[in-house]
């Protein structure tokens, strides 16, 4: 026992240690992102957020929280981090009560917020820093390492995202002492390209997803049933009594995501469907703005500048559309007449082709088929037209439009060219086409 005793003291003494410098080194030893800890700092130190929009980059970047504070007569703030997941959203929302006791948290999810689990690493990189609360880093870390069981790489994230360079340091140190100087320079240094409030982060670029997505993004099949996964529920369920416990109003949003991604994976809306179904059995208002109306909000494809996010122009086409649904339910008003009644109807009227693509198959004998397809509202019928392009990019036709979605032709016919598929709704003029090998912006 004399010489047990002694271990246990320098264990106990150790494990002190490590409890006292790993929050420590999780805080003041990692990495700092500018606009997370702009974020965070300003929901620390305000206490007059009176609408929470609560989620990941589809937040930050979607919703105008000064043109909802406008259209709506609340305080509205974005309190976000990119790639938030609902460990993250439990996390942000707790650390938004420290301070704050908004009258609305509105929860915006989208379709992969229902079927993954794990938290992203990055994440908890721009969030554990700036969680005050001792309780609430427990209770964030043991929500994270429930998603993948790293209970030591997510324990030290200073091992993974410590500084590695001189720059890192010098930037945490000055977004710790002046944040606000750091996010101007960012600003200025993006020659308009980044705009910074409430919350919001708007972006302005001249890049369109839509250019490329015409020519990629293929359709994705599979028998799986989808559904919400029970451990997504459970922490639905976890967020909806934080929520009522601090007597605020909870409002879930599913946001609306570019048409060629959503018709691109058909679980997408089944997702969403089950979702709806979901909320509507706890007794959460849900609203849908993937089912929206064109009277409400209207298409805002040509707005992407990536997959998922949108320039300064469709956030405020969205920010708008969401304030007025926000406005007409908080009077008790029927809102159900601004959207289509399912997933069905909404596939009905999209009425036009977003993208086509191509392969190539062995016919044997020589020959070879061109087989097309496309992403299209369920109504469509589309129409191919095969052509064969020289290296000078002249056109030479093979099949002209035709519903029927293969040629088969002689290999030898290709030699001379690359081969192009054009789409088109049937009768209609518009075409859409792809060229094989121009997967420029395939789905992660």
């Amino acid at each position: 026992m004399k010489t047990l005793f002694p271990k246990l003291i320098r264990l106990a003494l150790f494990l002190l240690l490590a409890a006292l410098l790993i929050p420590i080194g999780n805080t003041f030893l990692v990495q700092l992102d500018t606009f997370a800890t702009v974020t965070m700092q300003e929901i620390r130190s305000r206490d007059d957020i009176e609408l929470a929009l609560v989620g990941s980059s589809i937040v930050q970047h979607h919703f105008n929280a000064p043109l909802i504070s406008e259209a709506t007569g609340l305080t509205a703030f974005d309190v976000t981090i990119t790639n938030a997941y609902l460990p993250d959203d439990l996390a942000l929302t707790r650390q938004l009560y420290e301070t704050n006791n908004p009258e609305w948290v509105v929860l915006v999810l989208e379709s992969y917020s229902f079927n993954w689990i794990r938290t992203d690493p990055q994440s908890q990189l721009k969030l554990m820093p700036h969680l005050t609360s001792p309780l609430n880093r427990a209770r964030y870390y043991r929500d994270i390492i429930e998603t993948d069981g790293d209970r030591l790489g997510r324990l030290l994230l200073f091992n993974t995202f410590g500084f590695s360079s001189l720059e890192d340091v010098r930037k945490a140190a000055r977004l710790r002492l002046d944040p606000d100087g750091v996010l101007a320079q960012l600003i200025a240094e993006s020659d308009g390209q980044y705009a910074y409030e409430d919350g919001f982060v708007r972006r302005e670029s001249d890049e369109r997803t839509l250019d490329r997505l015409v020519k990629t993004v293929i359709r994705e099949e599979s028998d799986y049933e989808y559904k919400v996964y029970d451990y997504t529920k459970e922490k639905l369920l976890e967020y909806k009594a934080l929520v009522e416990s601090h007597g605020s109003r909870l409002l879930v949003v599913l946001a609306p995501g570019m048409t060629a991604h959503v018709l691109a994976e058909p679980p997408y809306l089944a997702y969403l469907d089950d979702a709806q179904v979901f909320f509507d059995q706890i007794g959460v208002p849900c609203v849908n703005l993937t089912l929206a109306r064109p009277e409400l909000l209207p298409n805002l494809d040509e707005y992407y500048f990536d997959l998922y996010h949108m320039v300064g122009e469709g956030a405020d086409l969205l920010s708008a559309a969401f304030a007025r649904v926000f406005n007409a339910l908080r009077a008790g008003e029927d809102v159900s007449g601004l959207f289509y009644r399912d997933s069905g109807e909404y596939l009905a009227a999209i009425d036009f082709i977003t993208n086509v693509w191509m392969t190539q198959e062995d016919a044997g004998d020589g020959r070879v088929t061109l087989r097309a397809d496309c992403n299209r509202g369920s109504q469509v019928t589309p129409e191919y037209r095969f052509t064969l392009r020289g290296a000078d990019g002249s056109e030479t036709l093979l099949r002209d439009y035709d519903a029927e979605p293969a040629f088969v032709c002689d290999a030898s016919l290709l030699a001379g060219g690359a081969p192009r598929v054009y789409a088109r709704v049937q009768g209609e003029t518009d075409a859409v086409f792809f060229d094989p090998g121009d997967e420029e912006c395939p789905l992660p």
